[in-house]
C-alpha cells in the first residue's frame, strides 16, 4: 500500500463481479485451493511490517488463476485477480495482480497490484509457497516500497471454511456483514512429522509427551537469513507468568515443556537448502497467569539479529518461518 490522495474506498466491480465467479473443478490438482499466511516488508535496520494475505487459486495444468486478498484490520482491505503459472519441475511459482481492484483503506493510501515469485515445499503434510513480492502502485508507474525485503509465506489450508467455488462471495460477504472487531480471516489446520535442522544444545527437555497437537497454524513472522547457521534464543515476554511451551522444528520437537523466563533457553541449528525454508512452532502447553502464552524469540545469524515477539493459545500454534538466501 502506497501514499495517495485517496479516501475509503470500494469498487463495485469487485462484488458484483465475484458473485457470477465459478471456479473450474480442483479434484487431484496440487495447488488449487486456498492458501493463507503472511506478506511482510522490512527497511534497513527496522522491524518488519507485517500483513495477512489469502489466494484462492484455481489450475488447469501449469496455469493458475484466483483471487488474492491482503488485510491488516478492518481499515485496510484489497482483493484482486491474479493470475500465474507454476514450473513442475523446479517447484517454482509466479503469480500476478491484475485488473480493478476492490479495496478498503485509511485516506492517503491506495493498492499496491504485486508480483509473487513463489517456491512450493513441504514440512510434512503442511503445503507452503514461500518466495519475495514487488509491484506498482495500482493507479501509477510507482514502485511499491522501494529498497525494502519484500517476502511472502502462505500454507495451503486443509479443510477451507468455504465449498472453493464459493469461496471468493463468502469471505467479502463476511468481511463487510461482521462487526468490526470480528473481521478478520482465519489459518487452518497442518499437521504431521519432518525431520530435525535444528538442533537443541544447552537446553535439557525431558517430558513424558512431546506430540505436536492438533492446531491451526499462524504464520507470524517471515526472516530471510544470509548465513545458514542459526542461534535462537527465548524468552518470556515482559512479565514472567509461568508461560511453558514446546518449539517444533520442521514438526520436530527441541524444546519440550519449557518454562520460559529471563534465563534464555538456547538451540543451534542451520538452513542448509535456500530452496526449503525452516518452519518453527511455538506450542502453548499452558497460558500462564496473563493468557495467552507469550515469548521473545531472538534469532541470531552472522552478524544479523531479529528479536520476535510471539503469541499463541490452545487454538493455534504461533509460526516463524526462515528462509536462506546467501546471495
Amino acid at each position: 500500500m502506497v501514499k495517495n490522495n485517496c479516501k475509503y474506498y470500494l469498487l463495485s466491480v469487485g462484488i458484483s463481479t465475484l458473485l457470477l465467479f465459478v471456479t473450474a473443478s480442483l479434484t487431484a490438482q496440487q495447488l488449487g485451493g486456498v492458501w493463507s499466511g503472511k506478506i511482510s516488508r522490512r527497511a534497513i535496520n527496522k522491524n518488519a511490517s507485517v500483513e495477512s494475505l489469502e489466494m484462492q487459486l484455481s489450475q488447469f495444468g501449469n496455469h493458475l488463476w484466483g483471487h488474492s486478498f491482503a488485510f491488516k484490520d478492518t481499515s485496510r482491505f484489497v482483493l484482486y485477480r491474479i493470475e500465474g503459472k507454476r514450473n513442475k519441475k523446479q517447484s517454482i511459482v509466479q503469480l500476478g495482480e491484475s485488473g480493478n481492484p476492490a479495496y478498503i483503506l485509511p485516506p492517503e493510501f491506495y493498492p499496491c497490484e504485486k508480483i509473487f515469485k513463489l517456491q512450493y515445499f513441504k514440512v510434512g503434510n503442511t503445503q507452503y509457497l514461500s518466495g519475495t513480492w514487488g509491484g506498482k502502485g495500482a493507479y501509477g508507474d510507482t514502485t511499491c516500497f522501494p529498497n525494502e525485503e519484500l517476502m511472502v509465506v502462505l500454507q495451503k489450508i486443509k479443510n477451507p471454511d468455504y465449498p472453493i467455488e464459493f469461496f471468493v462471495q463468502q469471505k467479502l460477504l463476511n468481511y463487510f456483514t461482521r462487526p468490526r472487531h470480528q473481521r478478520k480471516l482465519s489459518v487452518q489446520n497442518a499437521d504431521s512429522i519432518q525431520p530435525e535442522y535444528l538442533v537443541q544444545t544447552e537446553t535439557p527437555s525431558v517430558v513424558e509427551d512431546s506430540s505436536l497437537t492438533s492446531r491451526s497454524i499462524d504464520i507470524q513472522h517471515i526472516i530471510q537469513v544470509k548465513d545458514s547457521v542459526l542461534k535462537i534464543t527465548l524468552y518470556d515476554n515482559a512479565i514472567v507468568d509461568d508461560d511453558t511451551v514446546t518449539i517444533f522444528v520442521n514438526k520436530k520437537p527441541v524444546l519440550v515443556r519449557q518454562r520460559i523466563s529471563t534465563v534464555p533457553l538456547t538451540f543451534y541449528g542451520n538452513v542448509p537448502n535456500p530452496n526449503q525454508p525452516v518452519e518453527i512452532l511455538m506450542q502453548a502447553e499452558n497460558l500462564g497467569s496473563i493468557p495467552p502464552n507469550t515469548a521473545l524469540m531472538i534469532i541470531e545469524c552472522g552478524e544479523s539479529r531479529y528479536e520476535i515477539r510471539l503469541r499463541s493459545g490452545f487454538e493455534k500454534h504461533a509460526a516463524v518461518i526462515i528462509s536462506y538466501n546467501p546471495k
